[in-house]
C-alpha cells in the first residue's frame, strides 16, 4: 500500500484536500442537524448526500481531472458512495448504541475507515 501511495502521492494530496472539504461539509451539516434535533441516523444520511455531490465534483474535476463521461462516473461514484454510506451508518449505529459514543464523535470515527480505501477505488474503479 505504501508503494501505491508513493506512486500517486500528488493525486493523493489533492484527494486528501478535496476529501477533507467534503468531510467538513458532511460533519458541519451533520452537527447543525443534530443541534436542530434531527435523529442522528437521518442527519448522517442527509449530510452524506451533500457531501456526496461535493466530493464527486471535487474528485472528478480536481483530483482525477476527468472531463468526459460525466454520467458513467456519476453512476459508478454513486454505487461506491452508497456502499460507503451503508458502512458509515453501520459503524455509526454500533458506536452510538453499543459503545455509547456521542453521536457527533461517532460520525467522525465512522467516516475514518472509508477514507483510505476510497482513493484507490475512485482511482481504479470509478475514474478509469
Amino acid at each position: 500500500m505504501i508503494k501505491m501511495l508513493a506512486k500517486h502521492s500528488a493525486k493523493f494530496i489533492l484527494y486528501i484536500f478535496s476529501g477533507s472539504t467534503a468531510a467538513i461539509v458532511d460533519i458541519g451539516l451533520y452537527a447543525i442537524l443534530l443541534q436542530w434535533g434531527v435523529w442522528y441516523i437521518a442527519a448522517s444520511l442527509m449530510s452524506g448526500v451533500l457531501a456526496f455531490f461535493t466530493a464527486f465534483l471535487l474528485h472528478k474535476y480536481i483530483v482525477y481531472q476527468k472531463r468526459s463521461t460525466f454520467i458513467k462516473h456519476l453512476l459508478r461514484y454513486f454505487v461506491i458512495d452508497m456502499c460507503n454510506l451503508i458502512v458509515i451508518t453501520f459503524f455509526l449505529y454500533i458506536f452510538v448504541h453499543f459503545l455509547f459514543i456521542d453521536p457527533f464523535f461517532a460520525k467522525i470515527l465512522a467516516i475514518t475507515p472509508v477514507v483510505l480505501w476510497n482513493f484507490f477505488i475512485y482511482k481504479f474503479v470509478v475514474y478509469t
